[in-house]
């Protein structure tokens, strides 16, 4: 072969070199596209079945003059009354009229929800930023033990310490359970990117009755990643079994079982919902940031 035909085949081996880099990076910016698209067709469907309205019936606001920016809300079977917490540290007893039963400070800190062990009466309510878990009476709305709860899982960080904390929390009664149930406690993100803080719910165990000292630690027993943003309240819907998780930013509700299937998903009345209430006659709770308590009654076959 001589040098012409020797250049000859080197240039065609450059040609075949630089299209097989260029279809590569083709391949690459194809696949990043389509991970894009499918992250943002994630957060607009993230079940691949488009939300239908919530099935109710509207009674409206209940809280004719609100004072305070309410951030989570539970139903408290024994006194079948209602309480509310502000981000301000502010608790409320109401009730399910709206008739205010009575307010006070419990403390200067970021609460953003709470809820009940149906079992002794106590409230629970999770402080944003600390990511920690308050007991509190609901007679005196003394503060009694705080728990601190262990960020990571299986080596994976879940909760990251100064990242955008616990938005929401509930309680499963389980009678079987050494500690008499478990809490689900809502991560908040505004990213469903791998890299971001993730949009979790995480179930986690406390020693309510196995603990001895006013301070002790939760641990996560599992949890389940979400492709909704900003979990904003959580509450256990003792009739069907589930947990309905609620979004603010995307006005949606979604049913998920303890196992992690996935129910349906209903788009919400109201604005900027803070937390979510279920009472025992079947009344839908949505404590606004505004302060108002948006009741309608729950037609979910």
């Amino acid at each position: 072969m001589n040098r012409q035909n020797r250049l000859g085949v080197i240039r065609l081996r450059r040609r075949i070199w630089l299209l097989i880099l260029i279809a590569l990076l083709s391949l690459a910016l194809l696949y990043l596209y389509n991970r894009a698209q499918g992250l943002w067709s994630y957060h607009l469907h993230p079940y691949n079945t488009s939300p239908v309205e919530l099935p109710h019936r509207w009674v409206g606001n209940i809280v004719p003059e609100p004072n305070a920016e309410l951030s989570g809300i539970t139903y408290h079977p024994g006194r079948k009354t209602l309480f509310a917490i502000s981000d301000e540290g502010y608790l409320s007893e109401w009730r399910t009229d709206g008739r205010l039963i009575r307010q006070e400070l419990v403390r200067e800190a970021d609460f953003e929800g709470v809820t009940v062990d149906p079992a002794t009466g106590l409230l629970y309510a999770v402080i944003e930023g600390k990511d920690n878990i308050l007991e509190i009476s609901p007679t005196t709305f003394a503060p009694q033990r705080e728990f601190s709860i262990d960020r990571d899982f299986e080596g994976r960080k879940l909760l990251k310490k100064g990242g955008m904390g616990l938005e929401a929390i509930a309680f499963i009664p389980d009678k079987a359970h050494p500690e008499g149930g478990t809490f689900w406690v809502g991560n908040q993100s505004f990213s469903l990117k791998p890299d971001k803080e993730p949009s979790v719910v995480c179930q986690i165990e406390i020693p309510l009755k196995t603990g001895v000292t006013p301070v002790s630690t939760g641990r996560i027993i599992q949890f389940f990643p979400l492709n909704i943003i900003d979990v904003s309240g959580i509450v256990y819907d003792q009739l069907r079994d589930c947990l309905l998780i609620m979004s603010d930013t995307t006005n949606l509700l979604l049913e998920i079982f303890q196992d992690g299937e996935i129910g349906r998903w209903f788009l919400l009345p109201g604005l900027d919902q803070e937390g979510i209430a279920l009472d025992q006659k079947g009344f839908l709770y949505l404590a606004q940031e505004n302060g108002q308590i948006i009741k309608v009654e729950d037609r979910r076959e």
